[in-house]
């Protein structure tokens, strides 16, 4: 069942966005912005697809409960005692809403209060939420939004424009709105990571799964930001350089950016570091695929740094595909750097991995 909550999640995250983008794009001229063509019925389904992706999670506990009280009881009890439930009630109604409100072509106003109350119910369901409510609702509503805002712009321009004119006025507002929304993903991010763990505790988090995915996620971020920096900075030159198509461009980040949805709705059904769940299995020490795994591990364990040449190797060659992804960039290969972004994330990670040694705390 945790596969289809993780796909769910990510066709959640994946489907927002395209709604978010759509709606932002909304209030911009014509004048500053490609000319994009997103068929109505496209954005219909996208609408109903959430409804469907939000209940997966909701029904998976109710299959939790099934058992000892019963379907019919278990259902009644998380849609209306859970967060989760309730959040997904609200969030139905708000996207009926908006699915109205897309039918009969509305105020954009309009679709952005649905759309608006709809990331609060997604905050309010959050693990986060439950944790602290205000400080956890504020803070996931905040990081999901600035997400969705993102790379909602992104998706929209990247697969759905049909033409590059405008791009230097496009650059002009979306450069800005993407620092903005950088800079209140990090500070809601790190609010909603010290709410869950504790910052001392991050790195021995790695020995979790929750923890692993964690690290993913963080990791993925570098070449996100790299090729933030060449779509708007270094692609100001599709301005005078004909040939120069800036939309492959944003689709090769808009694909970096994918993976951290797919890290994230992992992460979404794993249990955070806080509900303490460890595998505990015979007092042996794990080989490395149980390490990279985040099996075969002891309650508690402590994580040290302890670099070996092969960790230093992984790193280094890390360093180097980052700085391909600029090189393809200078060769007009975004395909490549692409794979060299993926590349970078799993040497990485592969790097801080056998660059740990775990101690287990009898």
């Amino acid at each position: 069942m945790n596969l289809f909550s993780s796909i769910a999640d990510l066709g959640n995250y994946l489907l927002f966005s395209l709604l978010v983008g759509h709606i932002v794009l909304q209030f911009v001229p014509d004048s500053k912005k490609p000319t994009i063509q997103l068929p109505r019925p496209f954005l219909l389904i996208c609408t109903l697809g959430i409804i469907l992706f939000t209940f997966v999670p909701v029904f998976t506990l109710i299959l939790l409960f099934e058992e000892s009280v019963g379907f019919a009881a278990a259902a009644a009890s998380v849609l209306m005692r859970f967060q989760i439930g309730q959040g997904w009630l609200f969030n139905t109604v708000f996207t009926i809403f908006l699915w109205l409100t897309l039918y009969l072509n509305r105020s954009k106003y309009l679709q952005a209060f649905w759309i608006v109350l709809m990331v609060i119910t997604i905050g309010y369901s959050s693990h986060v939420s439950t944790q602290s409510f205000v400080v956890g609702l504020f803070s996931h509503t905040t990081h999901f939004l600035m997400v969705a805002i993102w790379v909602g712009v992104v998706l929209q321009v990247s697969w759905f424009s049909k033409d590059k004119e405008h791009w230097s006025e496009f650059l002009q507002w979306f450069s800005p709105l993407a620092v903005v929304c950088m800079i209140n993903i990090f500070a809601s991010g790190f609010v909603i990571m010290f709410t869950i763990e504790k910052p001392a505790e991050y790195v021995n988090g790695w020995a979790t799964p929750y923890g692993r995915m964690l690290l993913f996620k963080h990791i993925s971020i570098i070449p996100i930001i790299m090729f933030a920096f060449i779509n708007g900075i270094l692609a100001r030159r599709a301005a005078t350089v004909t040939k120069y198509d800036p939309r492959n461009w944003l689709k090769a980040e808009s694909v970096i950016l994918l993976l951290v949805f797919f890290f994230t709705a992992v992460m979404g059904t794993l249990s955070p570091p806080y509900e303490k769940v460890y595998t505990q299995l015979a007092p042996t020490a794990p080989t490395w695929v149980d390490w990279l795994l985040a099996k075969n591990l002891l309650v508690p364990i402590q994580i040290e740094f302890a670099p070996t040449f092969l960790s230093i190797i992984l790193v280094i060659t890390a360093l180097l595909f980052l700085l391909l992804i600029f090189v393809s960039y200078k060769s007009m290969s975004p395909v490549f750097a692409t794979v060299f972004g993926g590349c970078f994330i799993l040497t990485l990670y592969l790097g801080l991995m056998f660059s740990c040694i775990l101690y287990p705390i009898i």
